[in-house]
């Protein structure tokens, strides 16, 4: 919700709904102009485009990245994660901005794999998927969607990993109506307001309205057993990044570590770790958050050690190669 707190500083909803509507329109038209990016109309929620980063040998595997919401499909095009995988045969898609709370973009974001999968003559066992902020929700979603059954072999992640993202959606609307009741100007209370209204809209209103909307899409759910749709995870490798530098943003933007999503990626892996799920990792950084030209946000991409996430993904999660 950044690109909308930029935009709406006055925080009405008539503001917040033109900006996204401006947001996705803007994306839609700067896809347009640029032939790096591939637009699929048949889809009509905002992550319906996509840049493809191919490697010039046959293809091993896939990772799908999905960025911050109101990004376009352009904006991992200065990280260094997809020429890395390149060099080891490892190709990126790169998908537009949504916000993971509706299953159409769930929907949306299968159809745009499907199609590049059988493209590449992917394998199974080869498809990996991430994201920052809401694609981080997005991977998530997706992987669990696949998991309980809606997706074959081809198109299931065997790994995912999410940066900074808002997972329990539950402790997601406490933490932003927390942040209201306290009043500080500093912690951009109009994209509380926005995301509120967006949990309100998209889910029918909050947990104690609509608890059974919230069990059923929300990643995780720290107050249901098992962590709700988080189960279904039991097996799945999971790299879960936050930068949790709580003197920063108490005196920066007035949030603590009640109103900030590191709650989320360190519960959800602790969650996994109970149910047996070794391969839950939780990384946390200092001093590594910054968004372009240099502002310190740790709220950012730039917290991931994109080589070691590549070692990570590839090798020695891929399948081996076939030998001749």
């Amino acid at each position: 919700m950044d690109a909308c707190r930029l935009i709406c500083r006055g925080g009405s909803d008539h503001c917040r709904r033109v900006a996204v509507l401006a947001l996705i329109l803007w994306s839609v038209t700067v896809a347009a102009e640029d032939r790096a990016i591939v637009c699929r109309e048949q889809f009509k929620t905002s992550n319906n485009c996509y840049r493809l980063y191919k490697p010039a040998n046959p293809v091993r595997g896939l990772v799908i990245l999905l960025p911050y919401f109101g990004a376009d499909a352009n904006a991992f095009s200065s990280a260094k994660l997809p020429e890395l995988l390149m060099t080891r045969n490892v190709a990126t898609l790169a998908v537009s901005g949504a916000g993971y709370l509706n299953d159409d973009e769930v929907l949306t974001l299968k159809g745009l794999i499907e199609q590049v999968v059988h493209e590449l003559q992917m394998p199974a066992g080869a498809l990996f998927i991430g994201g920052v902020s809401a694609g981080g929700t997005g991977a998530v979603r997706y992987a669990e969607h696949c998991l309980s059954g809606h997706c074959d072999a081809l198109l299931t992640p065997v790994a995912i990993f999410a940066v900074d993202a808002p997972l329990d959606f539950e402790g997601w609307w406490n933490r932003e109506t927390l942040n209201l009741r306290r009043g500080d100007p500093r912690s951009s209370p109009e994209e509380s307001q926005g995301i509120l209204a967006a949990l309100r809209f998209a889910l029918g209103g909050g947990p104690n309205q609509a608890p059974e909307v919230y069990r059923k899409r929300s990643p995780f759910l720290a107050s249901e057993k098992d962590g709700g749709n988080a189960r279904l995870l039991r097996n799945m490798p999971i790299r879960l990044y936050t930068e949790p530098d709580v003197v920063w943003t108490i005196e920066n933007i007035g949030r603590d570590y009640y109103t900030l999503n590191a709650m989320d990626q360190a519960a959800l892996v602790l969650q996994l770790r109970t149910l047996g799920n070794a391969r839950a990792e939780l990384i946390t950084t200092t001093g590594k958050g910054f968004r372009p030209p240099g502002t310190r946000n740790p709220h950012s991409w730039t917290i991931v050690d994109e080589p070691n996430l590549a070692d990570w993904l590839a090798p020695p999660l891929l399948p081996k190669p076939v030998q001749p």
